[in-house]
């Protein structure tokens, strides 16, 4: 019953009680009258106090205590009884007027009111008989027989008039109920109607949740209960009743049966909601294998994939497993990383009891994950936060990893063939460029030899004569051989740094099969050195790194360029030097002990480079923690600024 019902219920109570204790005034009214001389004035000033205090207890505030009000009444109207009882002469049947004060006390507090009323009657009774012993004849006690069968029968009129009243309050809620979960769409919809109808009963709060513990914990000692919904996934709802009402075990019987009532349209919802999502699932993963061919990129197809593992479960990501970068999704990185390593090939978690993935799933906020393999090296989580998912559910995601990964290998395969080839066409130029350079030189100084050596073939019948010119065109011969074989300092030319990197990473994969991670800036670095002896150092040190380490060793070639010097580090994972043997790798010849037996060389190439260095005004050193700790060599060379004039030509100036 709503505040509304409630409020006229009362309003009508508090009528039906001042008709009866009108009716009562009336009676003792008549008996007054009836009785003659053989009345006194308590009779007198009892009926119209009686009347007051009726007309107050109807029309006055209703106050906050609505129990004490209702034994203020019945106190009156035993009080008016017996005042007049007491009046009146022993034999006069004013005693019926007790019944009017257990009518109305069962009113207000219904069986237990009767008996009460009745029990209180009886005494005041009693106490009258005794106080006038003398006139009282021993027939008078059959009152109190007759007080006693109109309290036994009014209670109970009165029990099965509230029995029937309660019963038909209770069909009418559960009906109510019936129809509002008739209505209700979903397993939410209908756990939250069920909320709704179980605080329209009375009680002081109702909540839902996954967590049995937690959920008797928060009754701590309020009167309540805890019971499993009726639901796929395990759910609990604690409903706290009031302890101020007598009617809370009622409250609960109800309630528990509306638990009862909802389980088959719980499971009804929760069949039609799976079945919903599977065919959602499916129209995404075939809309996703549709795509997955035509993505050109292996970013799109991996991004494909995750958009339809999405659909399914709800989030998704994908792990790259070697070295544990978030390829796509947004989920915390470390958690998302260990779900994949530890979940192998393919696992259906779910976030309970001491499995290792449940603080794991904690972290991403999600109740079951799917953890599948997709293409080579590359994990697919897809994470629910709400629900366990399926095994239907499993096997459609793990059938889109397999030919969405697929399809991003091949896609990543092609474009690094790709890249490989043009890396080839490009060196090949290069190589012809560098081929025809040295065929033009090896002409020009072979025709440069003719005229020194004749020259000195002449001069050598003059040698007394003409030594001084002997001796300038060997040394002009000696300069030109020196320049054949490559011993002289080349010019100070300008190179982009960048662009000859990016290059030699690119013989380095050709030639060895070994790639370099390559970090550089967005622009050209210029430097003040020969782009053919840069190239030569670039080389030196990324065959050097690819020779003595691991085949999974990464190798790191980081350009930094500065204002006055751009420097360059390669980094890489393999064999170290020890402390003792620093000091000499940048020496003609040095070859480390240790590994002088299992990789080959003449101990040249890190000299070269220090002498090329050097000779154009760098500086070159090497980093190692040790052996098998891998080494870092970091060249410096001075920098070159382009300058724009005023007059808009641009100019360089280092």
């Amino acid at each position: 019953m709503g505040m509304r019902g409630e409020a006229a219920f009362a309003l009508e109570t508090e009528r039906a009680a001042l008709r009866l204790r009108l009716a009562a005034a009336a009676l003792a009214t008549t008996l007054v009258l009836l009785a003659g001389d053989g009345t006194n004035t308590l009779a007198a000033a009892a009926i119209p106090s009686f009347l007051a205090g009726a007309v107050a207890l109807r029309y006055g505030p209703a106050g906050r205590y609505p129990l004490a009000r209702a034994l203020a009444g019945s106190a009156l109207d035993v009080v008016l009884a017996t005042a007049i009882v007491f009046s009146l002469s022993v034999n006069s049947p004013s005693w019926i007027l007790y019944g009017f004060a257990i009518a109305n006390t069962a009113l207000w507090r219904g069986p237990l009111g009767v008996f009460g009323a009745t029990a209180a009657s009886i005494l005041a009774y009693d106490v009258t008989l005794g106080v006038r012993t003398g006139e009282a004849p021993a027939s008078s006690l059959w009152v109190v027989q007759a007080l006693v069968a109109v309290g036994l029968i009014s209670a109970e009129l009165v029990y099965s008039a509230v029995r029937a009243t309660a019963d038909r309050e209770r069909m009418r809620r559960h009906g109510h109920a019936l129809r509002a979960f008739a209505e209700a769409r979903g397993s939410g919809a209908l756990l939250e109607t069920l909320r709704t109808q179980i605080l329209a009963l009375g009680a002081v709060h109702v909540r839902i949740g996954v967590d049995e513990k937690a959920l008797k914990d928060s009754l701590a000692s309020k009167a309540g209960f805890v019971e499993r919904l009726p639901t796929h996934d395990a759910r609990y709802i604690a409903v706290i009743l009031p302890s101020d009402v007598p009617n809370a075990p009622e409250i609960e019987t109800i309630s528990r049966d509306l638990i009862a009532d909802i389980a088959p349209l719980v499971a009804s919802a929760e069949r039609a909601e799976h079945a919903e999502r599977l065919r959602d699932a499916a129209a995404h993963a075939l809309d996703a294998l549709a795509e997955t061919p035509r993505d050109q990129t292996e970013a799109g197809a991996l991004a494909t994939l995750t958009v339809a593992a999405a659909a399914v479960a709800g989030r998704a990501a994908i792990v790259r497993l070697a070295d544990g970068v978030l390829l796509t999704g947004d989920i915390a990185k470390d958690a998302a990383v260990d779900l994949a390593r530890g979940g192998g090939a393919a696992a259906l978690l779910v976030g309970s009891g001491t499995h290792w993935s449940r603080p794991l799933l904690a972290k991403v906020d999600a109740r079951s994950a799917i953890v599948v393999t997709a293409g080579s090296g590359r994990g697919l989580l897809a994470l629910s936060s709400d629900r366990v998912l399926s095994e239907q559910e499993f096997a459609l995601v793990q059938r889109l990893a397999n030919v969405a990964g697929a399809v991003a290998d091949l896609v990543r395969d092609r474009d690094r063939q790709r890249a490989d080839a043009q890396q080839l066409r490009t060196e090949s130029e290069r190589l012809g460029v560098v081929l025809q350079a040295r065929e033009d030189a090896v002409a020009m100084a072979a025709h440069e030899l003719r005229n020194p050596l004749t020259s000195v073939h002449g001069y050598a019948t003059l040698i007394s004569r003409n030594l001084g010119a002997v001796q300038d065109q060997l040394t002009r011969l000696d300069r030109i051989i020196a320049d054949l074989l490559g011993r002289t300092a080349l010019e100070k030319d300008v190179s982009d740094v960048v662009k000859v990197a990016s290059e030699a990473v690119g013989r380095l994969r050709a030639l060895t099969g070994r790639d370099a991670w390559l970090i550089k800036p967005d622009e050209p670095a210029l430097a003040r050195i020969d782009p053919v002896r840069l190239a030569q150092v670039f080389d030196n040190l990324l065959r050097n790194a690819a020779k003595y380490s691991p085949e999974t060793g990464a190798i790191t070639l980081q350009i930094i360029p500065g204002e006055q010097e751009i420097k360059f580090t390669v980094q890489d994972e393999g064999a170290g030097i020890s402390p003792d043997e620093i000091g000499h790798v940048f020496d003609r010849g040095f070859r480390s002990p240790r590994l002088a037996e299992t990789t080959q060389g003449e101990g040249l190439g890190l000299a070269v480079c220090r002498q090329i260095v050097e000779g154009q005004g760098g500086q070159i050193k090497v980093e190692s923690a040790g052996i098998d700790h891998g080494s870092s060599f970091t060249v410096t060379l001075p920098a070159v600024r382009i300058a724009i004039p005023s007059s808009g030509e641009e100019t360089t100036a280092s």
